[in-house]
């Protein structure tokens, strides 16, 4: 690990991506997870992994539990489907300020942000890069790409004003692991287990780069060693560009279930396949292939179910 000996705050410890992030770091570092812990048991499972779990809530600057200053800060809470615009300034770029001011004197910074914050292309198969043109294109939750777009603003003016070191990390489709629903895929795995239906945009080839947890958690340290003013900007997605349907049909394959998919008018979210140079000359390389990585998820996930051998 490039970081030991230090104090990292993480924010979203309570969900799948940062959940995974707390509980895969501990040991050469004191991880603090700072959440509001609603959620029956999510405090007692972090403490139980050694995480370090203060109360609290950025966005109204409750800062009480928090330690007053922490060496480094991972920032992936967001609210993934605010109901209006006001929602989506008020938590998510409004409360990532008041969480930089607090943490203003950190070594580093990495605020994760969204693929959806780009303007999306009428080419499912194009590849991004990171200045590519931004507008947000969250059908899921069309106000969740433009408040995500808005905040990376907020990051970049108080990277500058703070001199505080930060990388924007412009998350993709992360799964993985047994943590919260598990991602797009976890969500998936878990309707085909249950015979429910796949449902995807008719006539629409949909293509996204999935991550795995476990390459996020390496990368995670050297995000935070690298950071930099101004803010760096990378894509973070996996090494390839995968068809959805071609990795759910992987996994029916999998579990031994064939998967019923039905097709509707409602767009999901835009085709994102990344440009990786920039994360890869971090030193940020992808180890887990999609197919392990659906491997590991399914024994994760479901550790009763008997994973197919497939030629």
């Amino acid at each position: 690990m490039a970081i030991a000996g230090k104090t990292i705050l993480v924010t979203g410890a309570t969900g799948q991506l940062a959940g995974a992030v707390a509980r895969g770091l501990v040991g050469d570092n004191e991880i603090i997870a700072l959440a509001r812990f609603s959620a029956p048991g999510s405090r007692e499972s972090l403490e139980a992994a050694g995480v370090r779990c203060v109360r609290g809530d950025y966005v109204t600057r409750d800062f009480r539990e928090a330690p007053e200053t922490v060496d480094y800060v991972f920032h992936a809470a967001a609210n993934t489907k605010p109901a209006t615009m006001e929602e989506g300034m008020r938590d998510n770029a409004e409360g990532t300020a008041f969480l930089m001011e607090r943490y203003r004197d950190a070594r580093g910074f990495v605020h994760v942000s969204a693929t959806g914050c780009y303007a999306a292309h009428p080419d499912p198969e194009h590849v991004f890069t990171e200045d590519e043109p931004l507008g947000g294109a969250t059908y899921f939750a069309p106000m969740y790409g433009v408040s995500k777009t808005a905040t990376e603003g907020v990051v970049r003016s108080l990277c500058r004003i703070y001199g505080l070191p930060t990388v924007i990390a412009r998350m993709n489709v992360a799964y993985g692991g047994p943590y919260f629903d598990g991602g797009l895929p976890g969500r998936q795995l878990d309707a085909l287990l249950a015979d429910e239906p796949i449902r995807l945009q008719r006539g629409q080839r949909w293509f996204q780069a999935p991550i795995h947890e476990d390459d996020i958690t390496r990368h995670v340290p050297i995000l935070l060693e690298k950071a930099t003013v101004p803010a760096t900007i990378i894509n973070w997605g996996g090494d390839e560009g995968v068809e959805v349907e071609t990795w759910v049909r992987y996994l029916g394959e999998l579990v031994g279930k064939e998967p019923r998919f039905e097709y509707d008018d409602r767009p999901r979210s835009a085709s994102w396949i990344g440009d990786h140079r920039k994360r890869i000359a971090l030193g940020c390389e992808c180890r887990v292939h999609w197919r392990e990585g659906m491997k590991r998820m399914i024994a994760a996930r479901h550790p009763e179910v008997k994973i197919r051998e497939i030629a």
